[in-house]
């Protein structure tokens, strides 16, 4: 039986490695956008229960205290966090999300959430929550309203400290309503990265079970 020469296999090896090298980067790009679907899918999951189990014992999230403004500690201390796994609180003090702030998936900068009023917390899995009322009884006057007016927003860093901190990419947005969680309702993620503020991601997520939006 004849055997490979040195060259030969060096040649082979050789081959295998370009190979490997053109394709690992996507492949690594596509179990990080499937490891992001499962997280946002099993937050829109955790909330909801969540919500329903404070509902029950509650009453409807439009009964709720709303006394403090849009900040208010009382509504997420309350009404959020007694039903949620944590891992640290922090409450309207920095030290929760990622301190450089958070950028539209076109790249145009957007806020620094760690500085602002909002309720933050880290979850037991690592994510990075914040959120806010309406600061109006009743859940009134707030946009984004379907079949019934919006009573707060969340918005989860799915992986942390870690980078992009892009909407779109590890930020998603929900809407607290009177009785459930959703995904922000905004038709804005089909435009791609290049032309889109990435605050409808959510809703592409849970609706299509993927990230192609990406790919645009």
């Amino acid at each position: 039986m004849r055997a490979f020469t040195l060259a030969e296999v060096l040649i082979t090896l050789g081959i295998i490695g370009i190979v490997a090298a053109m394709t690992m980067p996507t492949l690594i790009q596509k179990n990080e956008e499937r490891v992001t679907v499962t997280k946002v899918k099993k937050f829109y999951s955790v909330m909801n229960q969540a919500l329903l189990m404070s509902i029950k014992d509650n009453g409807y999230v439009n009964e709720w205290s709303f006394e403090g403004g849009h900040g208010s500690p009382e509504f997420a201390e309350k009404y959020i966090v007694p039903y949620l796994k944590t891992s640290k609180i922090c409450a309207q003090n920095p030290g929760c999300i990622a301190p450089e702030g958070y950028s539209y998936m076109n790249g145009q900068y957007y806020a620094n959430y760690d500085s602002v009023f909002h309720y933050k917390m880290i979850l037991a899995d690592g994510s990075y929550l914040w959120l806010r009322n309406t600061g109006t009884a009743g859940c009134q006057g707030h946009e984004g309203a379907t079949d019934e007016n919006v009573c707060g927003m969340i918005w989860i860093d799915v992986n942390g400290k870690k980078t992009p901190n892009t909407f779109g990419k590890d930020v998603f947005t929900f809407y607290i309503m009177k009785n459930r969680i959703t995904p922000n309702p905004m038709d804005d993620c089909p435009s791609g990265k290049n032309g889109s503020s990435g605050w409808g991601c959510s809703s592409y997520i849970l609706k299509n079970d993927n990230m192609n939006y990406l790919k645009n």
